[in-house]
């Protein structure tokens, strides 16, 4: 038997996920038998211990001076320093000012501040560059909202959100437009069937070899 953690909630359906420490999470309906949640873990033992090795083989992040960080498809040597919080591009270098530079998660709170407010119009460019046929079938386009997602790249909402993750600043600009696509494509077909892939096909010819850009390990928080 695999253990996981089960989290209970108002959805009708489970789902599965693997943390970045390999923990095994379920989310279940509030009524769902205990024997059929064991059931459906179970029988994904196999993607399971896929994913957690995965996870493990997975580079961790450090926030020090010295170190790289992937910014969109490139390397950025962190050059950390004391000072009042400031984070800029410098050429090959992201130069971080920060009152204890010796301190990884003042380091990387400065970090993460910055790139959110880079995400934002890079995110609205790639949206809008990519609206347009949507916008001619008469959709509306759905509102920006940016998060971090430890299983998603992205996901669209029946409330008319665009969510998107973070860490796709991490990757070269392909991938974040693959990803954008993606969740537009969702307006015309909410599930992942073949009228989905045609759209995908006709709007993104290369989705897939764009989609094998975010199976690069290049971090993990």
């Amino acid at each position: 038997m695999t253990d996981f953690e089960l989290i209970r909630s108002k959805r009708r359906s489970l789902e599965l996920r693997v943390l970045e420490d390999g923990t095994v999470q379920v989310r279940a309906p509030q009524r769902a038998p205990l024997r059929m949640v064991q059931t459906f873990v179970d029988s994904r033992r196999q993607w399971i211990a896929e994913q957690q090795q995965r996870q493990a083989s997975r580079p961790r992040q450090r926030w020090q001076d010295g170190e790289v960080l992937a910014w969109r498809g490139e390397s950025l040597k962190m050059d950390v320093c004391e000072g009042r919080t400031r984070v800029v591009v410098s050429g090959p270098y992201l130069s971080i000012r920060v009152p204890q530079p010796d301190d990884e998660i003042t380091v990387r709170t400065a970090v993460e501040g910055w790139m959110r407010r880079q995400a934002k119009p890079v995110f609205e460019d790639s949206i809008q560059r990519q609206f347009g046929w949507f916008e001619q079938q008469g959709f509306q386009r759905p509102t920006l909202r940016i998060k971090k997602m430890r299983t998603r790249w992205g996901s669209l909402s029946a409330r008319g959100y665009i969510n998107l993750n973070m860490a796709l600043l991490h990757y070269p600009p392909q991938a974040l437009d693959y990803v954008v696509m993606h969740e537009l494509c969702h307006l015309k077909h909410m599930d992942h069937g073949p009228g989905f892939h045609a759209l995908m096909d006709a709007r993104m010819p290369d989705w897939r070899q764009r989609k094998d850009l975010l199976e690069q390990p290049l971090f993990q928080p």
